[in-house]
């Protein structure tokens, strides 16, 4: 039983390390690009695809090392674990990026934002949009962090459900 701990927590760390650096990787890509305020469903599908492939594999690698057997709780424990360690180190790096690599990060997105509501409302007076963009300034990060977490454990828990009821094997 030992040994099936190990393992569990060692495939957690190890693919929740592998997911976020390759997250991180796509993000100082864009970054690099000048594209790191923009949204395309391509990296939406691209991340979208790294977090299944990254919490359905170490599953699987569990059921293979543990005689092919697995069961439920074990799939959802890996699958979670892997979400939130990648969620974790992902928060880490973008509180290190706002901080410190691009300080303009907050400005930036409202700023883009801001463009964003003056084409949808053209009607609307700049004097409320000025307005909006400073009440919102307070909630981008915390958003931005909350999302990444938020999103990475229910992906997580969904795709360890469902990869779990798949090949659970008691």
């Amino acid at each position: 039983m030992q040994t099936q701990k190990q393992s569990i927590k060692n495939l957690i760390f190890t693919f929740g390390l592998i997911l976020a650096l390759l997250s991180i990787l796509l993000s100082v890509v864009k970054y690099v690009m000048g594209k790191h305020l923009e949204n395309s469903a391509i990296d939406s599908i691209i991340g979208l695809v790294l977090l299944i492939g990254l919490v359905v594999y170490p599953i699987t690698l569990f059921k293979k090392q543990n005689k092919g057997f697995i069961n439920l709780s074990q799939s959802l424990k890996i699958g979670l674990g892997v979400a939130a360690v990648a969620a974790v180190i992902s928060v880490g790096y973008f509180i290190i990026f706002v901080n410190f690599i691009e300080p303009e990060f907050v400005n930036d997105v409202m700023s883009a934002e801001m463009s964003r509501q003056m084409k949808a409302n053209p009607t609307m007076s700049k004097a409320d949009l000025d307005k909006g963009m400073e009440m919102g300034k307070g909630f981008v990060l915390p958003m931005l962090y909350g999302g990444i977490i938020v999103v990475n454990l229910f992906l997580g828990f969904i795709t360890s459900l469902i990869t779990g009821l798949a090949i659970k094997k008691e």
